[in-house]
């Protein structure tokens, strides 16, 4: 039995090229989407070691004695933690230290964390 050209089966060059061309109009938004993540996890990773370090450091100040809190710095890691130390005088003799940390990725000027506190002179912190 023979044959007609026409009756062979497979797949034709057009009908390749149209595939290739919707695979790619769905590979390519979903490749895209994929690197945000990958930037948003590592941003976000980022962020939670930069405050777990800040808060570590003002918890080490809010420990010091209330007369050897001075303006720092230190470097944890690949992390830069400043802080600077305010004293502001009240009405009736009252006094406390403003402190206010910062905290960057070595070597960046962008702030990741800022953390705010104030310490009362001749007040006892206590659990």
């Amino acid at each position: 039995m023979r044959r007609n050209l026409s009756e062979k089966k497979g797949v034709t060059l057009i009908e390749l090229i149209m595939a290739m061309v919707i695979l790619a109009a769905i590979a390519i938004p979903a490749a895209s989407m994929i690197g945000a993540q990958i930037q948003g996890m590592m941003t976000s990773t980022d962020l939670t070691a930069a405050g777990n370090l800040a808060r570590g450091q003002m918890e080490k100040l809010n420990n010091t004695a209330y007369a050897s809190i001075t303006t720092g710095s230190s470097t944890i890691g690949s992390y830069d933690l400043n802080w600077s130390v305010a004293t502001v005088t009240g009405g009736g003799g009252a006094e406390r230290k403003d402190i206010t940390l910062t905290a960057r990725r070595t070597g960046t000027a962008a702030v990741l964390v800022t953390l705010y506190n104030s310490i009362a002179k001749d007040v006892i912190y206590a659990p």
